[in-house]
């Protein structure tokens, strides 16, 4: 049992290596007639460096950033508190439960084995977060410091040192610095997350859109195997706008077939992140390109209440280059 476990761990990291693949009010956006489907790429770059945000209404791009630009992303909701790590630049942390800086460092004897590294849930939910509630107030900090380390082995640490409806000041410093600098992180509610960039310093950095602009995004983000002993890694897909935005998968009915009728009172939308994915494409080793899964289907209620339908055609360009998603996408109601 044992032997047949770590043949299927062997087999699964050699295919991975090859396949990483206030509230303001709005306007509401004025519905579209249902039409014709339309077909679209985005080019992502063959090592997968930009993250593309779309609008199904708008029918494109409405910004590309760079997928390595952040480290931290900061819930923004006035109530919120919630803290993200960047699963996709393969950043983890660990909680080291003390409070004195002086107390973290290189030298302090501190040994951190590889399986102690924490993560987030790739479903982007709040409950899934490592940080965690890291209050124990309301207002609150537990003040414990935190390690993050990238995926080239270097370091650095933080602690968050306060939350209110309108910031977090957050105190940052080398993984050796015997005392934190500070930074305000303010709270602005038009976007989803306010996002921090740990390297070289501490500074803000804005590589999404306002969270009423897109849908999807196109990116890299970190998969959990769960039944391999958590075994993580970065993968190349598609992660739903988390505010007011929710789906369902369909592999039977085809895109053609696919209606508001097939599904409308019988299925739930989940609102979980990754339930597009990653896996409506496969690694052929015997060809070693990335292949389509032509049946893989979805119908994605947006935050006007539009439902559309999606699928993916390609992974590459007319050019051959891979990270170019191609896929169609059609209102039905």
């Amino acid at each position: 049992m044992r032997l047949h476990r770590l043949r299927v761990w062997a087999g699964l990291v050699f295919g991975l290596f090859f396949a990483t693949s206030c509230e303001k009010k709005e306007t509401p956006i004025a519905r579209p007639e249902p039409g014709p489907a339309t077909i679209a790429q985005v080019a992502m770059g063959e090592e997968y460096a930009d993250q593309i945000f779309y609008s199904f209404a708008n029918k494109q791009a409405v910004m590309v950033s760079k997928i390595n630009s952040w480290d931290l992303a900061f819930e923004t909701s006035p109530t919120g508190f919630h803290v993200f790590m960047n699963g996709g630049k393969d950043v983890a942390l660990f909680n080291t439960h003390l409070t004195d800086a002086s107390m973290v460092n290189q030298a302090s004897g501190l040994v951190i084995r590889d399986t102690s590294w924490g993560f987030d849930s790739p479903d982007g939910s709040t409950s899934g977060t490592y940080v965690g509630d890291w209050r124990p107030s309301s207002t609150g900090s537990k003040a414990e410091i935190f390690l993050l380390k990238y995926n080239d082995g270097s370091f650095c640490k933080f602690a968050i040192a306060s939350v209110s409806d309108t910031n977090y000041v957050l105190l940052y410093g080398d993984v050796n610095s015997s005392q934190l600098s500070s930074i305000s992180i303010p709270k602005d509610a038009q976007y989803n997350f306010s996002y921090v960039s740990l390297e070289n310093g501490c500074k803000l950095v804005y590589p999404e859109p306002v969270k009423t602009s897109y849908d999807i995004v196109f990116t890299r983000y970190r998969h959990i195997y769960y039944d391999l002993d958590n075994f993580r890694y970065p993968v190349t897909g598609v992660l739903l706008n988390p505010y007011g935005t929710s789906a369902i998968a369909d592999s039977l009915t085809g895109f053609s077939a696919l209606s508001f009728s097939s599904f409308a009172g019988i299925v739930t939308f989940s609102a979980d992140r990754n339930i597009i994915g990653f896996d409506w494409k496969n690694y052929d080793f015997n060809t070693g390109d990335y292949k389509v899964n032509q049946n893989k289907c979805y119908i994605i209620k947006t935050q006007q209440s539009q439902i559309w339908k999606l699928h993916f055609l390609d992974f590459y360009d007319a050019s051959g280059h891979k990270g170019s998603p191609t896929f169609e996408f059609e209102q039905i109601h």
